[in-house]
């Protein structure tokens, strides 16, 4: 659904640049979290596809590396997926 909203030029520009911190910020974040999830590869010599797979069947217990590495894995998804939205807002 598509909505067409008059704005003035200056609204334009200020929601436009408020957009494009947005992205930069949502980057950084992404960025951040696929460092920490290569981190977790690096040191459990396990891919995150792979991990995501044998916790997702209760293969690795309750450790609570297992649980950061989870929520690392969540929230890069999260990220990219409000990144996805943010560029794809046209103004």
């Amino acid at each position: 659904m598509a909505n067409n909203l008059k704005l003035n030029e200056e609204t334009r520009l200020l929601i436009k640049s408020s957009l494009n911190i947005e992205e930069n910020i949502l980057n950084l974040g992404l960025s951040k979290w696929k460092n920490k999830l290569k981190e977790f590869e690096k040191e459990h010599k396990l891919s995150t596809e792979k991990f995501v797979s044998k916790f997702s069947k209760g293969e690795l217990g309750d450790d609570k590396k297992w649980f950061e590495w989870i929520f690392a894995y969540k929230s890069y998804n999260h990220v990219k997926g409000k990144l996805s939205l943010v560029k794809g807002i046209t103004i």
